[in-house]
């Protein structure tokens, strides 16, 4: 239970991290994705060239700030010779770390610097037109990697998107940053692990933690907690009981009570509660019970007129009066 209760707080630390480097990639821009191209939609082909970046310093409608020179992110992606990926809503940056399906609707095959801004040259995927043409997201958010100083240094990815001016939720980022190496290492650690073990390596031993945990010891643990429990309850109970006969007992000997009275009393203090009512009860009742006088009187004779004290209890026992009478070997009333 305690390992299992360790996994979930290192994963929740993990993803918080992963979550904050991962936002601060992401840019909601107002580009919107037919600028370049506006009768692209109408040819159904999706304009083949899309400003992605404006060039220069500048905010996003959420608030954040980029500087982009356009020819590094060019420079980068020559280097590369890999396509990026444009998702919807930033589903490569969402799910990739996880495993979960995050699937491109177009990619950038070429980047290009001009004057005002960075451009890609973009092959629409099916998915990509029909999203397109339905217009459900026609604004550009592009997933920027940046230096301490804010500065553009690769562009990962790029998201069609709804709303400009709109931060889309991201956890995963494709590239640590030393914040997140630092996490990853103290992760590491504490799964006993080598420092440079990997994020995958992390999240399999975090999964595997659930499979360290031997049957027979969890059964143990839950069968000693049990007992435990019930020794709890016992000690508990017998703590009430001697309690109770000291109540009882004593209000006996004050007179306060008959014997024929005690069990239904004690049956009252079954519970804290109950114990604590008729502790209050007693405290209320007279002094003592008085000589009664009746000896050596017939049976016909012997008709006892009830106290305030005993209507007291008779109420609280829920009693009637002749079943009060008859539990406390009075005589019945007439």
């Amino acid at each position: 239970m305690i390992k299992r209760t360790a996994a979930t707080l290192l994963i929740s630390c993990f993803a918080a991290s992963i979550e904050d480097a991962a936002t601060a990639m992401t840019s909601v821009t107002t580009i919107d994705v037919f600028a370049g191209d506006p009768q692209a939609i109408d040819k159904a082909t999706g304009p083949a060239w899309i400003k992605l970046t404006p060039r220069g310093a500048f905010t996003s409608r959420d608030g954040r700030s980029f500087i982009v020179e356009p020819e590094v992110l060019v420079e980068r992606f020559n280097a590369d010779k890999v396509s990026v990926p444009l998702d919807l809503d930033h589903a490569t940056v969402k799910k990739a770390m996880f495993g979960e399906a995050a699937p491109a609707v177009a990619w950038i095959e070429e980047l290009q610097a001009r004057p005002d801004g960075l451009y890609g040259r973009v092959a629409w995927l099916a998915t990509g037109l029909e999203i397109l043409t339905a217009r459900s997201h026609r604004y550009i958010s592009p997933s920027l990697k940046t230096d301490e100083a804010g500065r553009a240094t690769w562009l990962h990815s790029a998201a069609l998107v709804a709303a400009p001016g709109i931060s889309m939720p991201a956890v995963a980022s494709a590239l640590p940053s030393t914040s997140e190496n630092n996490m990853l290492k103290a992760i590491a650690a504490a799964l006993n692990l080598a420092p440079e073990a990997s994020e995958a390596s992390c999240l399999a031993a975090i999964g595997n933690l659930a499979k360290r945990i031997d049957p027979a010891v969890h059964e143990q643990t839950l069968a000693s907690l049990a007992a435990a429990n019930t020794e709890i309850n016992g000690l508990k109970a017998n703590a009430r009981k001697e309690k109770v006969d000291a109540l009882l007992e004593g209000a006996l000997k004050a007179k306060k009570i008959t014997p024929a009275q005690r069990p239904q009393y004690e049956a009252l203090c079954a519970t804290d509660d109950g114990l604590t009512q008729v502790t209050k009860l007693i405290e209320t009742l007279g002094a003592g019970l008085g000589a009664s006088h009746l000896d050596g009187k017939t049976p016909a004779d012997q008709l006892t007129t009830l106290s305030a004290e005993d209507r007291d209890v008779m109420k609280m026992l829920g009693q009637t009066e002749e079943e009060y009478r008859k539990a406390n070997g009075l005589t019945a009333a007439a």
